[in-house]
């Protein structure tokens, strides 16, 4: 089974590199997060203001898909600021003319209608400004822009061509510093 075709492994590198064009790296993290986030997990990222995380949220399938599986890719920015001076810096800007309501306006900008190469394209869902529960730092701001992604997905993707190959789907995953891979195998038995 080839996952090189998988469309949420394609949508993360195009969606990042499309955010790249106005987040250069070097000011701006991106890193893919969980769409809800301990107060550890968010303790250290908030460290690494400006911040951007990349979540994936789901899948809405389209009812009328017939085999080739067409939809949309939900996924969810979490901007977090944090301010270098006074706390209306935190939206309006500060010194470097960084500040949360320009992470907003720029990454809705840049995701509204976008084409996504070789995926297909953008449309923001929502944007709101949101709170990290059980976290209190006044210098920090939080937002979240949500979007979808429409993407068809086709068997013939994961290079699936014989019946044997679909009635046992054997997949072998790379697990980091483990030198013997692990193999997972399905077995469907055939109907009669």
């Amino acid at each position: 089974m080839n996952l090189l075709n998988a469309p949420i492994r394609n949508m993360e590198p195009a969606i990042v590199e499309r955010l790249r064009l106005a987040f250069p790296e070097k000011t701006f993290a991106i890193e893919r997060v969980p769409q809800t986030m301990t107060i550890k997990e968010f303790e250290t990222i908030s460290r690494r203001s400006p911040f951007i995380g990349l979540a994936w949220t789901g899948m809405r399938p389209d009812t009328a898909s017939g085999r080739v599986l067409k939809g949309k890719m939900l996924w969810r920015l979490i901007l977090v600021y944090k301010a270098s001076s006074t706390l209306d810096a935190r939206f309006k800007g500060d010194a470097r003319g960084l500040g949360l309501d320009a992470m907003i306006d720029v990454s809705v900008a840049l995701l509204q209608g976008a084409e996504i190469p070789g995926v297909g394209f953008a449309s923001v869902t929502l944007a709101n400004s949101i709170i990290a529960d059980g976290w209190s730092d006044d210098a920090i701001v939080i937002a979240q822009v949500d979007f979808d992604v429409t993407f068809t997905a086709n068997v013939a993707g994961f290079g699936l061509k014989t019946l044997d190959e679909f009635l046992a789907f054997g997949v072998t995953w790379a697990i980091p510093g483990d030198d013997a891979a692990a193999t997972d195998e399905l077995t469907i038995p055939a109907e009669e």
